[in-house]
């Protein structure tokens, strides 16, 4: 019996990289027969690696190149999986790749919100995907819904966690009474921070998310740089933790995309949450999306936000979409002037804690 290899490149050997070939390791029978009639018809094969280091001792050490020009010209390399953080250049070999007729996977939200409406239209023309359902909410899936389990409805508002590492944080400040420096180190002793966590601390990381999300939902390329309200953790205290607890609240980092009439509210902030609510319930590294639909009501999908394999397993399963379907990447409307309310419209609902620190409720 002749096996169908589907050959892959990733670029980018680290925390993601690395889960795309323990994920497809560890599951290569359940993968490899959603590809055939049985786990003997198919297999997708890592290729090629791209990196600057050479992992020696490393099962895969011989698939890895420092040129990229080989595997844009390797014909047999249908998808590239780009893990590799930042904006350049893996938007320049997002790009390349694209135009080379070669679909493209993506875990990066820096990207995806800065340049996924080009790559999509580039993918669209040369008749091959971009898909980056793993660059929001880590292991959830979340984009693959809004693209087509929605369809019957319109999506009036989404809202909620996007953000594992503060959330972490958070949960270590509430229920350890700990300040977020130490709550910080902690993370990134686990691996859940970066060694520079400042877009996770500022919001930026959120703020990103929850523009891709509102982009599919709502129809329009948003980029994060035009939301008027981002505001992180670093002002929460412990002891605004203390004055929210005896109100019943607890504070989560919120972000939230909402349908004013025919605008459209964007806001990353922390939030007062109502103790007892779903939402007060995600702690440490979990995510929570709430989509409110105009015929569904809400729907919630929850999971693990952060971590190489949750990340991974989104990955693939896009990998996946593509070699069994090869779904047409779909191009976006341009942000219309107008469309974004301004901060000063958004009418929310706030309180003063004991300690004179104001939020935002939820």
């Amino acid at each position: 019996m002749v096996v169908k290899m589907f050959n892959i490149a990733i670029l980018g050997f680290g925390i993601v990289g690395k889960g795309v070939y323990e994920v497809l390791k560890e599951n290569g029978d359940r993968i490899n027969a959603a590809l055939g009639n049985n786990n003997k018809d198919a297999s997708i094969n890592i290729k090629y690696i791209l990196d600057r280091l050479e992992f020696k001792g490393h099962p895969l050490a011989d698939r890895v190149t420092q040129d990229y020009a080989m595997i844009l010209a390797d014909k047999t390399v249908s998808v590239v999986v780009e893990t590799m953080g930042g904006a350049s250049p893996a938007f320049e070999f997002s790009k390349a790749a694209l135009e080379a007729k070669k679909s493209v996977v993506t875990s990066n939200k820096e990207v995806v919100d800065k340049h996924g409406d080009v790559l999509i239209e580039i993918a669209a023309r040369n008749g091959v995907s971009y898909m980056y359902e793993a660059s929001v909410g880590g292991g959830i899936p979340i984009i693959h819904p809004l693209q087509n389990c929605f369809l019957a409805n319109k999506i009036i508002k989404i809202a909620g966690i996007l953000n594992g590492t503060t959330n972490f944080i958070l949960t270590k400040m509430s229920e350890e009474k700990m300040p977020l420096e130490e709550a910080l180190s902690i993370a990134k002793a686990k691996g859940y921070a970066e060694a520079n966590p400042h877009a996770d601390i500022a919001g930026l990381d959120s703020a990103r998310k929850i523009c891709i999300l509102a982009g599919i939902a709502f129809g329009r390329y948003l980029p994060f740089n035009r939301i008027t309200v981002i505001e992180g953790i670093s002002a929460v205290t412990a002891e605004d933790f203390e004055a929210a607890d005896k109100l019943g609240y607890t504070i989560k980092l919120l972000a939230v995309a909402e349908l004013v009439g025919n605008r459209a509210k964007l806001l990353v902030a922390p939030h007062l949450v109502k103790k007892g609510s779903l939402i007060a319930a995600v702690n440490d590294v979990y995510n929570a999306i709430v989509v409110t639909g105009s015929a569904v009501g809400e729907v919630v999908f929850y999971g693990q936000g952060a971590g190489s394999l949750p990340t991974a397993s989104a990955v693939v399963t896009d990998v996946l979409e593509i070699l069994k379907s090869h779904p047409k990447a779909i191009s976006r409307a341009a942000l219309e002037d107008g469309f974004l309310l301004p901060s000063n419209a958004f009418g929310d609902k706030t309180a003063t804690l004991s300690n004179g620190s104001v939020y935002r409720l939820y």
